[in-house]
């Protein structure tokens, strides 16, 4: 690592949200074969509150901030220093976030290889259970005299590194280097540029073969974060290895959140069909469970074979599988767990007592021996975790995921009864809107739907509409 251009990184911030918080305190140590070329240290006004604990912990007086320069007005010096080195950081996840983000409200796309030394202490002295920085200071008996103020704590890091140069062989430093940076070895066809262009935000991405073809669709909450995972040295199969030496472009599409990129994930792979998304590809038929209620007023099922299905039968639909093989074995399972009929559910073909009366786990439903109210009670009980569960609101709803850094940017989501049936993406440009010919039951989208509303956090954003007025912006959307 000495050979490498290195800048050691610390911020003090007013908390530790990394997309509200703020920078109130920045140190840089940039090092340059094995020397100390350049220290930038200096207070900054965060325009926000301070609150006493903060105050507490490092020292920093709101009046120390009155007269700090800005982020913006420092802005180019931190750029500068910076430059072409690898960014190193206890917690680097932290520093790297809160200095990303503050250029981000500034519309400066800052990028740069990362390095973490809680990872570096925990490859390199395992048989330790703290690795947080007061652990390595008190460890290695290295000098600071303003803990939790930021230049201090990054000549710590600095220190610290020099100790482990002093203590390990350059092979086994190399090797722990190699872990924690966990260098991508990038397809032959992707230059750094490209890499370099994705970014750090909500999306999704595509990889294409030379002549096109789409090879996987994958979303993550950091595109770039993720694709770099796929190129990692340590292929973590043939699958992957197989994939990446295919690749021959990335095409991303940015959302503002989590929820955006699921849908359009899901959409895209129904559409686009890639070669290595083989769970989540479209499946032309479904096996389903259907309720019905038998001549003896029994509560039943049949298995049926659909390519899609309709809302009206949402209600009662009792399970959906890939296979018969899959349903028959769960209705088997069921029937035993909760004394239910195979007969009954059309498992078994008998004209008297089903076999699962002779063993004891069918109650006699098969011949009308048990009363048909307590059979239906333990069927409703059996079938209520994989049935199609009832749409929670009266009315349709929109979904509103707003861009975490930027109250201007966002996207809507407009839903009924399960169905995703339009979407509003804006920002301060405009707005994108996009629409559904129909109301349209996808199974995936009801799982992304369900999941999400199974988060109470997430119903802050969930605002019920009135029919007519849902209508209406549907309209408008088609007619834009």
């Amino acid at each position: 690592m000495n050979t490498q251009k290195i800048a050691f990184v610390d911020v003090e911030t007013t908390g530790a949200r990394v997309n509200y918080d703020r920078i109130i305190e920045i140190g840089i140590l940039r090092v340059e074969d094995n020397k100390i070329k350049k220290i930038f240290k200096s207070l900054i006004n965060p325009q926000a509150f301070i609150s006493p604990y903060i105050e507490e912990m490092t020292g920093i007086k709101k009046d120390d901030l009155e007269n700090a320069p800005t982020f913006r007005e420092i802005k180019n010096e931190i750029l500068q220093i910076l430059k072409d080195c690898i960014f190193v950081a206890h917690n680097v996840r932290f520093d790297y976030g809160f200095l990303k983000n503050e250029f981000k409200r500034l519309d400066i796309s800052f990028s740069s290889q990362h390095f973490c030394t809680v990872k570096l202490s925990r490859e390199l002295f395992p048989k330790f259970r703290r690795h947080d920085l007061d652990s390595i200071i008190r460890r290695f008996n290295i000098s600071c005299k303003r803990r939790h103020r930021a230049y201090d704590d990054a000549k710590v890091l600095w220190e610290f590194i020099k100790i482990i140069e002093k203590r390990f062989s350059d092979k086994r430093l190399l090797k722990a280097f190699d872990t924690v940076l966990k260098k991508p070895s990038l397809p032959i066809n992707i230059s750094p540029k490209i890499i370099d262009s994705l970014p750090e935000s909500s999306g999704m991405y595509v990889f294409y073969d030379e002549k096109g073809t789409p090879l996987y669709i994958g979303k993550s909450i950091n595109v770039k974060e993720r694709v770099l995972s796929h190129f990692s040295r340590d292929y973590s199969s043939s699958f992957e290895m197989s994939m990446c030496q295919e690749i021959k472009s990335i095409e991303v599409f940015e959302t503002s959140g989590e929820l955006g990129a699921l849908f359009k994930e899901s959409s895209l792979i129904k559409k686009m069909q890639p070669v290595y998304n083989r769970q989540l590809r479209l499946r032309r038929e479904l096996i389903v469970l259907k309720k019905i209620k038998s001549e003896s007023g029994y509560d039943s099922v049949l298995i049926e074979q659909v390519s899609n299905i309709k809302i009206e039968d949402l209600e009662d639909i009792m399970g959906v599988f890939k296979a018969k093989k899959q349903a028959k074995e769960f209705l088997v399972n069921i029937a035993r767990e909760y004394s239910l009929c195979q007969k009954i559910l059309n498992i078994e073909k008998t004209r008297s007592h089903c076999f699962g009366y002779h063993l004891g786990w069918c109650k006699g439903a098969c011949m009308g021996d048990e009363n048909p109210a307590f059979y239906n009670a333990r069927f409703i009980m059996a079938f209520s975790k994989n049935k199609i569960k009832k749409w929670p609101f009266n009315n349709p709803v929109i979904i509103e995921e707003k861009d975490k850094l930027s109250n201007s940017e966002g996207e809507v989501f407009l839903i009924d009864k399960w169905c995703f049936l339009g979407s509003i993406k804006y920002d301060n440009s405009g707005r994108e809107n996009s629409c559904c010919e129909k109301y349209d039951f996808d199974l995936d989208t009801y799982k992304i739907l369900n999941r999400y509303l199974c988060e109470k956090r997430n119903l802050k954003n969930v605002k019920t509409m009135s029919k007519e007025k849902f209508t209406t912006l549907l309209k408008t959307i088609k007619e834009v």
